[in-house]
């Protein structure tokens, strides 16, 4: 729309806005670039009864798994799921949303971190923030995002050490070139229990 009536806008363009809105696609691009995310299986409206939560947690290594509509926001359509019955559950609520579901390998006792990349050709990151959820929560879900934050606690900025601090500018730079992206992006990623960075979504 803004091109389309000549205005300067800040952000991604129609393509590279589309691509990241798409876990699958986002996906498929970070890991054709080399850019760690947690492993994954794609269901679709066609497909998701042949899939059960016992062939799938074999397939992905772990027990709890995430359940999500491929092109959703704001932890809408995603179910953390820990049996037969919460799969199953899980996938009808997410193909409400759309017509290709991600089955996603859930991380252990995950840290959640975020960046924001600022530039065109150049671009440039800033110092990493950290989310600190509740002692009772398990997950960054709708609740805590929009509802009650009222025991969240942000870290700004977080610090990591060197080390971590770099992979994970290093990975977020890599993927806001991969994808596309242009002005201003957040990407939001997880820490594994041993110290593992993952890209969660730009």
């Amino acid at each position: 729309l803004f091109r389309l009536l000549q205005k300067p806008y800040i952000g991604a363009g129609t393509a590279a806005s589309a691509m990241s809105f798409d876990k699958d696609l986002t996906k498929r691009i970070l890991n054709q670039a080399g850019v760690r995310n947690t492993k994954y299986v794609l269901l679709t409206d066609q497909d998701y009864q042949n899939y059960t939560y016992e062939g799938l947690v074999k397939e992905l290594g772990t027990e709890v798994l995430f359940v999500k509509a491929a092109k959703q926001g704001s932890s809408v359509g995603i179910s953390r799921v820990t049996n037969a019955a919460e799969f199953e559950a899980g996938v009808k609520d997410a193909l409400q949303y759309d017509y290709k579901v991600l089955v996603e390998a859930a991380l252990n006792k995950p840290r959640e971190v975020f960046i924001s990349i600022l530039g065109n050709e150049q671009p440039r990151a800033s110092r990493l923030g950290g989310i600190v959820l509740p002692e009772q929560d398990v997950w960054y879900d709708y609740n805590n995002k929009f509802v009650d934050a009222s025991g969240m606690v942000f870290e700004l900025p977080v610090e990591l050490g060197d080390d971590l601090e770099k992979e994970i500018t290093d990975m977020a730079l890599t993927a806001y070139k991969a994808l596309g992206l242009v002005g201003l992006t957040r990407m939001d990623f997880m820490i594994d229990a041993d110290g593992t960075p993952y890209l969660g979504e730009p």
